[in-house]
């Protein structure tokens, strides 16, 4: 994250006022792909998980915190078996709120192809909890 605030910091001057969020979402995301891509070798990734980081993936919490916990780590392993393509347009559209505008300029595809992945990845997402993950 230190990386990506510097690199926005520096590319201030560049930022043409659209939306700042997406300005800054996608210099993290490159900015995380290139670390990974220079020091990280797949297998030694830490994979996320729910109980030790923060509440990344917010819910309606229905009454009952376990159905509710249930639920969350069944999106959480479908999440994670869906290809990067479809797991990056799903998290920036359904999760952060960003438009298919925003999420095309951010990676840098046209606005039919983030339709295309989204509704792809919808599709896998109900897939995937109907078979209990």
């Amino acid at each position: 994250m230190q990386d990506a605030y510097v690199r926005a910091f520096k590319g201030f001057h560049r930022f043409r006022g659209e939306n700042p969020r997406a300005w800054f979402l996608t210099i993290t995301r490159n900015t995380a792909y290139n670390w990974l891509s220079r020091y990280a070798a797949e297998e030694e990734l830490i994979p996320y998980d729910e109980a030790k980081h923060a509440d990344i993936i917010l819910m309606n919490e229905p009454d009952d915190a376990l159905v509710s916990e249930e639920r969350k780590e069944r999106l959480q392993k479908v999440l994670e078996r869906l290809p990067l393509e479809f797991r990056e347009v799903i998290v920036l559209y359904e999760l952060e709120g960003l438009s298919y505008k925003e999420v095309a300029a951010m990676l840098g595809i046209p606005i039919g192809t983030v339709m295309s992945r989204l509704s792809r990845a919808r599709q896998r997402l109900r897939e995937g909890s109907h078979y209990g993950t």
